[in-house]
């Protein structure tokens, strides 16, 4: 009996060692395959979910790829500066020396002073030939009613119904001014005497329209 009972221990002391030992095998087998397929599928799952995220925030702002490529809008600011620039150049003037008489003026882009002859320049529109100021200097010792008179004449040669402008600027050299203006066709002709300290005569050949009158007395209130 005591043989039986020792047997029976140690049987029963190999059967428990037995069983611990297949347990700790179990943990260290490595994963089924339905495991293995389990975790990368899960791992497939949340690249999924980066990319679906991903796409949503390039929908949200579908310009971010695009920044580079398009131009900003400073830039196109600075295009339409440029453009405008060039659009008001012809308000740029250069000091201009007479070839014939003793007097400088601020010649506007698009205008040009030459000598018409001795003692007279014209400052001509470029584009337009036919419109044209004439510009004659006068002596300080020159009679004033005789000019005044010469400009009347000149204005009445165009049209004999020349009005005499009455509403001159309170300033500048066209202050106290002689001014005539006639019409003939589609041409205007303004004789003016200018007074002061250089004394003028200022014959003013433009069409119907006030723009280049306009430019022409800025030039002549330049003259110095």
């Amino acid at each position: 009996m005591k043989y039986m009972n020792k047997l029976f221990i140690v049987s029963a002391s190999v059967a428990l060692l037995l069983s611990a030992c297949g347990t700790n095998e179990d943990s260290a087998q490595p994963k089924s395959n339905d495991q293995a397929e389990n975790v990368q599928q899960d791992t497939a799952s949340k690249s999924d979910q980066t990319s679906g995220a991903a796409k949503e925030d390039s929908k949200k702002d579908p310009d971010s790829s695009e920044v580079s490529a398009k131009p900003s809008g400073s830039q196109s600011s600075t295009s339409e500066t440029a453009e405008d620039g060039q659009s008001t150049s012809s308000s740029e003037t250069k000091l201009t020396k007479s070839p014939e008489q003793d007097y400088s003026i601020q010649v506007m882009d698009g205008y040009k002073l030459t000598g018409e002859e001795p003692g007279k320049d014209v400052l001509v529109l470029t584009s337009d030939d036919s419109q044209f100021m004439r510009i004659e200097m006068l002596s300080s010792e020159a009679s004033m009613d005789d000019a005044a008179q010469s400009v009347k004449q000149t204005a009445t040669a165009v049209n004999k119904n020349a009005a005499e402008k009455k509403n001159l600027e309170e300033n500048g050299i066209f202050k106290d001014s002689v001014w005539y203006e006639a019409t003939s066709g589609d041409h205007t002709v303004n004789a003016v005497l200018v007074k002061g300290k250089k004394p003028m005569k200022l014959t003013i050949f433009t069409k119907n329209d006030e723009e280049n009158l306009d430019k022409f007395m800025q030039m002549a209130q330049t003259i110095q």
